[in-house]
């Protein structure tokens, strides 16, 4: 594809989580004016199933144009950990066998039905990585090719969301969706660490405790003066700690940059 071409194609961003779709049309890396959508999903127990039939039905009713579809996920439903480096991620077959004995460890044998992936870290070093049900990864794909797309990515919101920051190169940022809470640490322009958990509406007041829970396990933290906060919760909080500093997010899906997978 020529360099024109590439700025000229336009891609549907979308972000999936338990409560609503989220989406923008980008060109050139720009969101379009007026372009962007929010899709309510009455989905009280936060189950992808529900999420994934609301995808479809938006497919469904905005099928004029085949624009391809870059999709990120709710982190509730993506387990992330930092796995260390080993000679087996070399080879794909070998790759996957030793993901999933790291996820095991960690998830228990449930974890051996997903589908995993790792970041190309430089070799010798230790390697971001990302656990999605395996059903729920072919579900957007089968959807997206049922009705004639491209989809060019599937990731979980923290990829966007550590991308679209990460040109200020700050040592951590927490990322607030509805009723989850990721903290991260980052450097040489990767994330380095990560800690998640679930949270109530009032997460101000879990913010500071959280880092000093996830302080305890790793000292390191302690030289971190400031945090970048994203906040996807929907609920503004009036109590946030100094230490965390807001970045400004219209959604999820604005977080999305197609210089990621273009």
């Amino acid at each position: 594809m020529s360099l024109i071409e590439r700025l000229a194609r336009a891609t549907v961003c979308l972000h999936l989580a338990p409560h609503g779709l989220h989406g923008v049309l980008r060109r050139a890396g720009r969101p379009l004016p007026d372009s962007a959508f929010h899709l309510p999903i009455a989905n009280p127990d936060a189950s992808w199933e529900v999420a994934l039939a609301a995808l479809r039905g938006w497919l469904e009713q905005n099928n004029e144009k085949k624009l391809p579809l870059a999709v990120s996920l709710a982190s509730r439903w993506c387990a992330m950990q930092v796995v260390p480096w080993s000679g087996a991620l070399l080879e794909r077959a070998s790759a996957q066998r030793f993901l999933h004995s790291q996820f095991a460890a960690v998830y228990g044998d449930g974890a051996r039905g997903w589908r995993l992936a790792a970041d190309d870290a430089p070799y010798g070093k230790p390697r971001l990585a990302c656990g999605i049900d395996a059903p729920l990864l072919q579900g957007v794909q089968d959807a997206a090719a049922a009705h004639g797309r491209r989809c060019l990515s599937i990731e979980p919101i923290a990829g966007p969301a550590w991308r679209s920051i990460a040109g200020g190169k700050p040592a951590a940022f927490a990322l607030v969706e509805a009723g989850r809470l990721l903290l991260a640490t980052a450097a040489g322009g990767r994330i380095t660490a990560l800690h998640s958990q679930s949270c109530s509406t009032d997460w101000g007041d879990e913010l500071e405790r959280a880092w000093r829970r996830w302080n305890l396990r790793a000292p390191q933290l302690d030289a971190i003066e400031q945090v970048a906060l994203l906040d996807l919760s929907g609920v503004p909080q009036a109590n946030v700690p100094e230490r965390f500093a807001p970045v400004a997010v219209a959604s999820g899906a604005h977080l999305m940059r197609e210089a990621a997978w273009a």
